[in-house]
């Protein structure tokens, strides 16, 4: 992708990019310096719990908290290398995966080594989050996204991945390319909206279900995925189990609020919240705001929301984000008792 601006719009689009993704690798290392200076045998290890997987305190101290109760053991020591840089900025813990080759790039983005009181070892990923704002899971294009959905069993039909090659804007399929799907039903005859893509709506009725009936099925399988898997990672074999999200900005790294969960935890969640849907809102930005005043689709499923992404380096990429605050809707769903324990 290219990161040369074309014009003063785009140099911000890049800088406010980069600036995103420095100040998700400083949390990052930061949680990671704090894990390796935690003294098991002399530091307060209470933080508190405010919520259904929410604690308040020292981050590093909620993460190793909610890995022992959720492993159901505790944990005698372990060590904290940081891979949250590795593929953006080339830093981080030089780690060789399973078979020796040097990992280039990693969905954890914090890995540890565990010893558990009961004698056993384990190799724990975990992925950060530090924006409050509709965290990104997943950038991915339409046709990776689809092979990745095969390669675990989940039957994609050439239609349907057509069809989120036009939702996604790749060239040949765009309306300013002159493509047009068989189905034209759904295409109104005075469009107005932008040509570099076609809208959900717009899509073919038999595209649409299929895709409906994909994430519908496979709702929770798809959400781990996306949190877990990375073609373009080809040598990381350290999926992440648990993430750790700052909730607030923090001042002083013992005041933190911050959420934690299992990336099971998160699916299932996601999963009571809601099911496969479709938004409708009109555009409010950019240059048909005013202009096309349609009401356009936008599809979700549960707190994961997905559309092209709108920046001129990735224009025809998917992302899947997280709902904003998606954590503060945990409490109507959960059974587990909040406590505090001191180990």
């Amino acid at each position: 992708m290219s990161q040369k601006p074309v014009d003063e719009k785009h140099f911000f689009q890049i800088q406010a990019g980069a600036e995103g993704r420095l100040n998700g690798h400083r949390f990052e290392e930061i949680v990671t310096n704090e894990l390796n200076h935690i003294d098991f045998m002399c530091d307060d290890m209470v933080v508190e719990c405010t919520g259904p997987n929410m604690y308040y305190g020292n981050p590093a101290k909620a993460l190793i908290r909610h890995i022992s109760q959720d492993k159901g053991k505790g944990i005698e020591k372990y060590k904290a290398y940081w891979l949250g840089g590795i593929a953006t900025s080339g830093k981080g813990a030089a780690i060789l995966n399973e078979a020796g080759a040097k990992i280039t790039g990693s969905k954890s983005d914090i890995l540890l080594e565990v010893d558990y009181d009961d004698g056993t070892k384990e190799t724990v990923g975990v992925s950060v989050k530090s924006c409050s704002n509709n965290a990104q899971m997943a950038l991915t294009t339409a046709s990776a996204f689809c092979e990745m959905l095969r390669e675990n069993d989940i039957f994609v039909s050439s239609e349907a991945e057509t069809g989120l090659k036009m939702f996604c804007g790749e060239e040949g399929y765009r309306p300013k390319d002159g493509y047009i799907p068989q189905d034209i039903t759904n295409i109104p005859f005075d469009r107005k909206a932008r040509p570099e893509r076609w809208y959900w709506e717009e899509l073919s009725d038999s595209v649409k279900q299929e895709w409906d009936n994909i994430f519908s099925v496979n709702q929770i399988k798809i959400t781990m995925m996306l949190l877990q898997c990375a073609r373009n990672y080809k040598t990381d074999c350290y999926k992440p189990e648990y993430i750790i999200h700052e909730c607030v900005r923090h001042i002083d790294i013992d005041e933190c609020t911050v959420a934690v969960m299992s990336v099971e935890e998160l699916a299932i969640y996601s999963k009571m919240f809601d099911s496969f849907g479709v938004k409708k809102q009109q555009i409010r930005k950019g240059s048909y705001k005013g202009i096309d005043l349609e009401y356009h689709q936008y599809p979700y499923f549960g707190f994961v929301q997905f559309q092209p992404i709108g920046n001129r380096q990735n224009f025809s990429e998917l992302q899947f984000n997280l709902k904003s605050k998606y954590y503060n809707k945990f409490k109507e769903y959960s059974n587990i008792q909040c406590q505090t324990n001191k180990k």
